[in-house]
């Protein structure tokens, strides 16, 4: 499963580099524009990317009458894959943020510019960074807002699937599903000057725990552990893997719309804790 999601992502990665977004492909508001319009951010396509994602989370479902479970169930899966898309693309924008980073650090350390303008080139850095965080966060809130309308019109056409998605879930306390956006180096300690006790490979299934300074413990199995920055995961959906007997096509797609929704809540939380980390001049 790490494999494949890691295609898609990898995939997207690539359509939003540099360039892909063709000239009217898109066509961006408000903020999106706005980054789209900014020679400053090498990101602008992903963040155009990433809010029409999130567009349709703005309105409510649109519907007349009280809708059938087949027009539930319709509604439900057109809402997965929007979800779906809205993952990729966050991962996306945050994994190009990185880059940036990256090649800020890599720029001074050659003498492309003075050392003088690291703090405010990583300073204007941090500063888009947290913009992609607080967009992500009003689509969360309006994810939640969408949410909580088509879980009162599922809950009517199938009474009990609140209860049984709330017993399905079952999260092992304080620990998060994630899979290594690429070659991830473990650490001895939450700290970026800390020896490396193992590396990941890019799609490796771990278990992550939070730690301090925007650092996560992943848990690889096999003994394989180790500290690194969260950003360097991507939030895995807990889908279940079978659906309880009796319960049906409408409460799967709920529980897949559940489970998403908890995945980008995560990656957000994520992104929002370690976002900071990696922006200090001498980290």
């Amino acid at each position: 499963m790490g494999a494949f999601r890691l295609a898609v992502i990898g995939g997207a990665i690539l359509a939003l580099g540099a360039g892909c977004a063709a000239p009217g492909a898109l066509a961006p508001a408000g903020p999106a524009r706005a980054a789209a319009a900014d020679p400053q951010d090498s990101c602008g396509p992903q963040v155009v990317v990433f809010v029409s994602a999130g567009d349709l989370f703005g309105t409510p479902p649109r519907r007349a009458g009280t809708p059938s479970a087949e027009e539930l169930a319709a509604e439900l899966a057109r809402e997965n894959a929007a979800l779906e898309r809205l993952q990729i693309a966050f991962d996306a924008l945050l994994y190009c943020r990185w880059t940036e980073v990256r090649v800020i650090r890599a720029e001074a350390g050659s003498g492309a510019f003075p050392a003088e303008e690291l703090p405010r080139r990583l300073g204007a850095a941090e500063g888009r960074l947290r913009r992609d965080v607080e967009q992500a966060r009003q689509t969360r809130e309006q994810i939640a807002a969408r949410s909580a309308r088509i879980e009162q019109a599922v809950e009517a056409a199938a009474p009990g699937t609140r209860a049984a998605l709330a017993a399905a879930r079952a999260p092992q306390p304080g620990t998060t599903r994630a899979v290594a956006s690429a070659s991830v180096p473990l650490r001895a300690r939450p700290d970026g000057t800390a020896p490396v006790v193992a590396t990941l490979e890019a799609g490796r299934d771990v278990s992550l725990r939070r730690a301090a300074g925007g650092f996560v413990l992943a848990e690889a199995g096999g003994g394989v552990s180790g500290y690194a920055l969260g950003t360097a995961f991507t939030v895995q959906a807990e889908i279940p893997a079978t659906t309880p007997q009796g319960v049906g096509r409408l409460r799967s797609l709920a529980a897949t719309n559940l489970a998403r929704r908890d995945a980008f809540a995560q990656s957000v939380e994520l992104a929002s804790r370690s976002g900071v980390q990696g922006f200090e001049p001498g980290g």
